[in-house]
């Protein structure tokens, strides 16, 4: 475990307060949910709560067969990498930060990662189960004769998610 030098009282409910430079550097916002582990007697560890986790088999299958339904390149993500796509070497890949801190300026020559441009046209599209924002879900080379289908994958999703 990397330290970092910084120590900080817990106050008369029981709070710590997180420093600015480490929500920074881990993209953790206000009202983002954390996970609270005990690693051994001594160690409290946390971890940014997600719902859209790369072990779901069952989406990464509905991803890929969805992708060669539409002919398109596919991106599922959470808030900060791509978990699911018909894109092997894209997996685990970290969000740009134009993408993360821009998402709805999102601009055609803007990187999704940093390394890969999206190939117009795309379209993004907001994932939030339970009407918080869990993640993206992004089509290259769209097509709107798939309209319907793709409203109802991100519709699938929303639900899929929802009952994790």
């Amino acid at each position: 475990m990397k330290t970092t030098g910084i120590t900080r009282r817990i106050d008369e409910l029981g709070r710590v307060v997180i420093p600015k430079e480490l929500r920074k550097n881990m993209h953790i916002k206000s009202g983002e949910l954390l996970e609270i582990f005990l690693s051994d007697k001594e160690t409290i560890s946390l971890k940014k709560h997600t719902i859209i986790d790369k072990n779901e088999e069952f989406i990464n299958l509905f991803v890929k067969t969805l992708s060669d339904k539409l002919n398109s390149n596919i991106f599922v993500t959470n808030l900060d990498e791509i978990v699911f796509s018909n894109l092997d070497d894209m997996l685990s890949q970290k969000l740009s930060n134009e993408f993360d801190n821009n998402f709805n300026n999102f601009k055609l020559n803007h990187y999704l990662t940093k390394d890969y441009k999206l190939i117009n046209p795309f379209n993004i599209l907001p994932i939030s189960p339970n009407g918080d924002l869990a993640g993206y879900f992004i089509i290259e080379k769209m097509d709107n004769k798939n309209e319907e289908l793709i409203k109802f994958a991100l519709s699938f999703f929303e639900s899929y998610f929802e009952t994790i």
